[in-house]
């Protein structure tokens, strides 16, 4: 037995301990806004990685062709 499984057999043996009532509600309060909350585009991101692929295709069409000159 490695020591990680060493570890995670004494963690199963643990008991599980409850939630605070409170703890519970805020954490289930946050995770609902979290979610709500609309994400941010990033245009320059998404132009960055499409200018990518386009000059990648382009190098491999030219690679391509020359192979059959």
């Amino acid at each position: 037995m490695t020591e990680v499984d060493e570890l995670l057999a004494r963690l199963r043996k643990l008991e599980p301990i409850g939630l605070e009532r409170e703890f519970s509600r805020s954490v289930q309060r946050r995770a609902r806004e979290r979610l709500r909350v609309r994400t941010r585009t990033t245009p320059l991101a998404a132009t960055a990685v499409l200018g990518t692929v386009v000059v990648y295709l382009g190098w491999a069409l030219h690679f391509t062709s020359a192979l059959y000159r």
